[in-house]
């Protein structure tokens, strides 16, 4: 019997593993399989184990997708011991004297998230930057009734019914930019400036979910916001649900443009950090929110994921140290010297 459950467990870990090996890109249901990858991995493992226990040459065969699914779930970067440590609260700034960002995004399911619980994440964590995905006009005016505005002053929105709307709110003034053309959801992107003279850009999206007719158009969009993010200079940073991770090939290929998760490269940060499902009674398995920053102009000091009533992802707060410095006051001018 034994035997038997420990081969189901690692037949059932075979289809996700498949469709990671092949991409996770289309047709369907390849890019839904490989997002279940996280969870194949606990199957797989599971398997070996009740292997274990009726023959070690069964245990050592099914050890090799295990593996293997496990070797895809790693952070790329080598972690020590003290990045693996739970991240407290609340974060610590990054180090005394460099500029700073504290993102939060969040996705508010077509606008049911509790927005005063909204609010208080933003106050407690100190919030600099908020990108908020499935924003609606509703929800636009519940966040202003509960003080986000008095918390970030400045926003620039694309409400929209359901789940098509997206906003960038701000402690700074946010210079509008083109939005990211070709998302059937709202991808707005703007200027700021945390330190005068060294504009950052900040953009949010909310690719579509790779599902039955949608996985070609997610495909194309995750396309399109790599080819706009890429031509864009200076300091980025890059929020939002984007309903991909590093199991699926075209997100892989974001970050290989020069960008990282800040979930994989903070210092201090609650591995694995699964963002979906949230508020049911499955625990997460699949890390699909991210906040991401260009790669020569920013590293990570600490990331974590926030639990906000009325929806069914966690936020995502990063701090991002940027790597320009506040610029130094000019010498005075030597003086002359007097003629020997």
């Amino acid at each position: 019997m034994s035997v038997v459950l420990a081969v189901v467990l690692t037949a059932v870990a075979l289809p996700p593993l498949v469709a990671r090996a092949a991409g996770g890109e289309p047709p369907h249901p390849y890019p839904s399989l490989a997002a279940l990858a996280p969870l194949a991995t606990l199957l797989a493992f599971a398997g070996v184990v009740v292997a274990v226990t009726e023959s070690w040459w069964l245990a050592l065969l099914l050890a090799i997708p295990a593996i293997i699914l496990l070797a895809w779930q790693l952070p790329p970067a080598k972690r020590t011991a003290g990045q693996t440590a739970p991240v407290p609260e609340p974060l610590s700034d990054a180090a005394p004297g460099a500029p700073t960002l504290r993102v939060l995004s969040l996705n508010v399911l077509g606008g049911s998230a509790d927005p005063a619980a909204a609010v208080r994440a933003v106050e407690r964590h100190h919030v600099d930057v908020l990108v908020v995905q499935e924003l609606t006009p509703g929800m636009v005016h519940r966040l202003a009734e509960a003080g986000l505005d008095a918390l970030l002053p400045y926003c620039h929105l694309d409400p929209r019914p359901r789940a098509l709307g997206t906003g960038l709110w701000a402690r700074w003034p946010l210079a509008p930019l083109p939005p990211v053309p070709g998302l059937k959801a709202a991808a707005p992107r703007a200027l700021i400036e945390p330190v005068e003279g060294r504009p950052v850009t900040v953009t949010g999206v909310h690719p579509k979910a790779p599902v039955r007719r949608n996985v070609r158009l997610w495909q194309q969009e995750l396309a399109a916001i790599r080819s706009t993010l890429v031509t864009s200079d200076g300091p980025q940073v890059v929020a939002g649900d984007f309903n991909a991770s590093r199991d699926h090939r075209p997100f892989r290929a974001l970050l290989n443009a020069g960008f990282l998760d800040c979930a994989d490269a903070a210092r201090r940060r609650p591995w694995p950090g699964f963002t979906w499902p949230a508020g049911r009674w499955i625990p997460s398995v699949m890390r699909l929110d991210h906040v991401l920053v260009s790669r020569s102009s920013a590293s990570v000091s600490a990331v974590r994921v926030i639990r906000v009533p009325g929806t069914d992802h966690r936020g995502v707060l990063a701090v991002i140290q940027l790597t320009f410095r506040l610029p130094r006051a000019s010498a005075p001018p030597a003086r002359p010297s007097p003629p020997g």
